[in-house]
């Protein structure tokens, strides 16, 4: 007993003792001729982000400034602790130093403290908001930095305009807001230094690893440190929460680097190792490795994802573009809801117009029988192709339609309820989401053997899907798909609205983060990202050997080369 108590003991003085031990290294200290730049304190109470908060804020220009010249910037969450010239990280001097020397470009630094809402009696005490501002995993923070910060920065100095030349910084809290800003804004920021990062449950973080391995790569360059004796505590355990991050960022394919030392919840191993983390982030870029190869048996975004193949912006200039649909050939049709017309886009790349009448229209499916079946302002209708129009179904409140190789349409409602028309007299409701679940039924599409209806929700939380019987009937309805989580996104729209399957049964649903995708057994795979800013509001596999994924967004249409196939719903199913 004597034995194990002492083996106990001095294993917790050994692993305390490791953890105090890392040291600053020359670059951490003021050196003779080296020239020095300038720090100035400032305060900022005027948040509309995070109202009512006051916080202080520092801003580091670099030697031999010139107010003429545009400079990188990097921004540290909690400032304060990081300017000391006595601290753990003197980040001013280590900027001198590595400046001078060449090994980083001469840059901005903005550091800024987290708020408080102060107290209103005198000598009360008041409240911090750190936690709140830091480990929420939303895009709260990200639109603080750039749109109350920054501004306060730039009226300083002239800041470079590229997302390359930004860079966050954080330790604790601090780091894994840092890294959730660049997340939530690579098109601004994509440098990150992450140390003991608190990527555990605190506030949802626990929740990044996940979504790195099934989120198309992002544009940033990431790095993580921890200690083997950092927290486990009733949030979450650190040190784990930092290896799922790098094992992670690995399998994603991301250009990161990961230090785990023995070290604690403090910012020892950090300061000791900044002026290497500096040199490595500011690097040049180099190539990418690439993701992890989609494993047997587990669909990946890998899978469909082809290295290199990027949006490519096809059609600009409509209103409200809708109702992607292909026909087997390739050619691309589209409708601009917004204004009149349906509109085709050749193998060749050629934009035609189809119908310059057709108003209104959500939803375009071809049938077997080689004509255009639409939805539009409500009703079921049909074009032939010389565009003449024909009524089917009259104030059926339509929205979007898949038709099957015998001819059976099957279409969504404002009523929520998916209907069945089978000709002339032969319509009928085959499910009624008002007593069985589905909120607003949206985007609809069949599985390649066609024994599978997927119904998107857009006001709830997952695709639905059915099994379609012989007569037509629908059957084991379950809500198989879950779209993403947004309970952190505060601005998020609800669901997704359209919905189109690969032959490998892959299901793909756009959304307002982006197209998310599913293997045939509902299965998240990954979330591919957007073309651009806005939801992503109708999709096809289109194009030469349906092997284009057409995207319709803000007003455009879009393309990309995907490693997937589509096909189209009126030849007949594929049964392998």
């Amino acid at each position: 007993m004597r034995k194990t108590i002492l083996f106990a003991a001095c294993a917790a003085l050994t692993a305390a003792f490791a953890a105090e031990d890392y040291k600053l290294g020359p670059d951490s200290e003021e050196q003779a001729g080296v020239p020095k730049g300038t720090v100035t304190e400032y305060k900022f109470t005027e948040s509309k982000i995070y109202p009512g908060t006051v916080r202080s804020y520092w801003i580091y220009l670099p030697p031999e400034f010139n107010a003429q010249t545009e400079y990188p910037l990097m921004v540290f969450f909690d400032g304060g602790g990081c300017i000391g010239a006595k601290g753990q990280f003197r980040v001013p001097i280590v900027f001198d130093n590595l400046i001078h020397k060449k090994e980083i470009p001469p840059l901005v630094g903005l550091f800024i403290n987290p708020g408080d809402v102060p107290p209103v009696a005198k000598g009360a005490r008041g409240r911090s908001t750190r936690s709140f501002e830091y480990d929420t995993p939303d895009g709260a923070c990200a639109e603080f930095v750039i749109g109350e910060m920054l501004p306060l920065a730039a009226q300083k100095a002239k800041l470079s305009a590229k997302p390359d030349d930004h860079a966050l910084w954080g330790i604790s809290s601090g780091g894994i807001a840092a890294f959730n800003a660049a997340w939530q804004r690579p098109d601004y920021f994509r440098k990150v230094v992450s140390f003991i990062g608190s990527f555990t449950n605190i506030r949802g973080g626990y929740w990044f690893p996940s979504a790195i391995r099934k989120t198309e790569r992002k544009p940033i360059r990431v790095f993580l440190q921890d200690g083997s004796n950092d927290l486990d505590n009733v949030h979450g355990n650190w040190p784990l929460g930092a290896q799922e991050m790098a094992a992670a960022l690995k399998f994603a394919g991301y250009d990161y680097k990961f230090t785990f030392g023995d070290g604690g919840h403090s910012g020892k191993q950090g300061g000791a190792i900044l002026p290497d983390v500096l040199r490595w982030l500011w690097r040049p870029a180099e190539p990418l490795p690439k993701p992890t190869a989609e494993a047997a048996g587990d669909m990946a975004l890998s899978g469909i994802l082809i290295p290199g193949e990027e949006w490519q912006m096809v059609v600009e200039g409509k209103k409200i573009p809708t109702a992607a649909c292909t026909d087997a050939d390739g050619n691309f049709y589209f409708a601009d809801s917004g204004a009149d017309g349906i509109f085709k886009i050749s193998v060749d790349g050629v934009t035609t117009p189809f119908n310059t009448t057709a108003t209104g229209v959500s939803g375009l499916n071809f049938g077997p029988d080689g004509r255009l079946y639409a939805c539009s302002k409500g009703h079921l209708l049909v074009y032939a192709s010389n565009g003449k129009e024909e009524i089917l179904a009259r104030d059926v409140k339509s929205f979007d339609l898949v038709v099957t190789h015998r001819g059976d349409v099957y279409f969504t409602t404002g009523l929520r309820e998916v209907m069945l028309w089978q000709g002339p007299d032969k319509l009928r409701a085959v499910d009624v989401g008002v007593h069985l679940g589905i909120a607003f039924p949206c985007g609809i599409a069949l599985s390649p053997n066609q024994e599978t209806l997927a119904v998107a929700d857009y006001f709830k939380s997952a695709i639905w899907t059915f099994r379609v019987e012989a007569n037509g009937s629908l059957g084991g309805k379950m809500p198989i798909m879950p779209y993403r989580p947004k309970e952190f996104d505060r601005k998020a729209v609800p669901g997704g609205g359209c919905v189109v399957c690969d032959t490998r049964a892959r299901f793909y649903c756009g959304t307002s983060e982006g197209i998310e995708t599913f293997d045939p057994n509902g299965r998240p795979i990954g979330l591919i990202l957007p073309p651009g800013k806005e939801p992503v509001t109708s999709i096809a596999l289109s194009g030469p050997e349906l092997s284009w994924l057409f995207a319709l967004s803000g007003g455009k249409v879009y393309k990309r080369k995907v490693n997937a196939k589509g096909f189209v719903t009126y030849l007949p199913p594929i049964l392998k």
